[in-house]
């Protein structure tokens, strides 16, 4: 039995990250790996989604270039050659994994890996792993509805459409979460006619965003041409000859080519043998931790998707670093979930970090409110990319930075700046006051800034 100080059970950005921060610290680590390194996020997930995201970008800047008097022929899709670039975006960054392995000495045992007890990990070969500590990152699966089976041709899974096998004509897509809408923006930008199915009362529902950005978005998917029904369940299918006809609860009946399932995420737990060790779980799964996340075991830990929390890479990762200096003797505090950043690649995008006007007002706090419209950005006007605008949330007593919002364009790299003011306490002067280079899209955030506090140059203060 081969004997480690710390075994992590699953390699995506929360393991891979707890393995390496581990190894620098000087803890002998071994990685069980069953399928690829880097997990969901990398392999079928974050990253091949924002590479098509980017890729087809190319599409409806064409479709925009003759406003502006640049015309030239209709661009054309090669399908196979499009997926082999996103897989060659794929393998390098696991290739890059592998190599920061290798360089950290890490032993990355290629199985899959069960709790046996008594600080031991079963593997798929037959062989076992002794460790000090245990660490669970298996991830999340992606929710299946019985009435829509994945083993039926039409339909899709996210992994499904990610492989680029074709785009179909018609394409219903049933949740208007996160992976539903940002899917629906790459197809409709392939040429596909989409349409979003969401059960309920508003699309993004399970993100901490205002109204006035759910509205935004809302207009810019319709222009676009991408369909949205809210408060509306699909109930089943059936297959007429070449179509597909969907049908909602309300009786209407939809013809489609693909149906696309993308409801959520759950926890990947079962069968690692959690009961037997005396890891618990809640209803839905999730493996409950304490604020070191530890499990209800001794020596076990869970990071990730498979405990509470924002289902997010950059969380994940975070977890992982956090158990890594925890197991090392260094002091580690409990994640703060408002300080999480999110970015949402629909177009225009979304970002957000901290409260939300809505979520500040419910708490009681007395807040202030900045907005900065991107229409009024040269940067912006000069991209083609007029929509959106910045929103700041801070505290009316001491202006500290509770929140901030944008939608717009590259709202998900905008968003750091924020974030680090966030985190840090930072006040609305502390953005207003530091010079932003002009002409760029990050002057909004300090345009907004100035607008909370009664001082905006180029809008109407509120």
């Amino acid at each position: 039995m081969t004997k480690t100080d710390l075994a992590i059970i699953g390699g995506g950005p929360g393991g891979y990250v707890c393995a390496i921060r581990a190894a620098q610290l000087g803890l002998e680590v071994t990685l069980v790996e069953e399928k690829a390194l880097g997990g969901t996020c990398l392999n079928w997930g974050c990253i091949p989604t924002k590479a098509l995201f980017s890729a087809t970008k190319l599409l409806s800047q064409a479709a925009e270039a003759q406003t502006i008097g640049i015309t030239y022929a209709s661009p054309s899709i090669d399908l196979k050659k499009l997926a082999s670039w996103k897989d060659q975006v794929v393998g390098t960054l696991v290739g890059g994994i592998e190599t920061l392995m290798s360089k950290s000495s890490i032993d990355v045992i290629r199985a899959r890996g069960t709790l046996a007890g008594d600080g031991r990990v079963a593997l798929s070969t037959g062989a076992e792993l002794s460790a000090d500590h245990i660490v669970i990152a298996t991830g999340s699966d992606t929710v299946q509805i019985p009435t829509f089976p994945f083993d039926h041709p039409a339909i899709w899974s996210s992994d499904d459409a990610l492989a680029l096998t074709e785009i179909p004509e018609r394409l219903a897509i049933i949740g208007g979460g996160v992976i539903g809408l940002e899917l629906a923006t790459i197809y409709n930008r392939l040429g596909s006619r989409v349409l979003v199915i969401e059960l309920l009362p508003e699309v993004l529902s399970t993100v901490d965003l205002d109204r006035r950005t759910i509205s935004t978005l809302k207009h810019s998917l319709a222009k676009n041409g991408i369909n949205v029904l809210t408060n509306t369940a699909a109930e089943s299918f059936k297959q007429q000859g070449e179509d597909v006809i969907l049908r909602t609860a309300d009786g209407t009946e939809h013809v489609v080519d693909r149906i696309l399932v993308a409801v959520g995420r759950r926890p990947k737990t079962q069968d690692l043998g959690l009961a037997a060790c005396g890891v618990e779980v809640d209803k839905r799964g999730f493996i409950r931790v304490d604020d070191a996340l530890q499990t209800t075991a001794p020596h076990i830990y869970a990071i990730g998707d498979a405990v509470l929390g924002p289902m997010l890479a950059h969380k994940a990762s975070s977890d992982g670093i956090r158990v890594a200096e925890t197991l090392a003797g260094n002091a580690s505090h409990a994640l703060d979930f408002d300080f999480v950043p999110q970015a949402i690649f629909t177009d225009p995008e979304i970002a957000s970090v901290g409260l939300s006007e809505a979520k500040a007002k419910a708490s009681g706090q007395e807040i202030l409110i900045g907005r900065f419209p991107f229409a009024a950005l040269g940067k912006a006007l000069g991209m083609r990319e007029p929509e959106g605008f910045f929103q700041i949330i801070a505290d009316s007593e001491n202006h500290r930075i509770l929140g901030v919002q944008i939608i717009g364009a590259e709202a998900s790299d905008l968003i750091s700046e924020a974030a680090v003011a966030v985190h840090s306490d930072l006040t609305l002067e502390a953005i207003a006051d530091a010079i932003h280079p002009h002409p760029t899209l990050p002057e909004g955030l300090k345009e907004a800034a100035e607008n909370a506090l009664g001082r905006a140059i180029h809008t109407v203060n509120r």
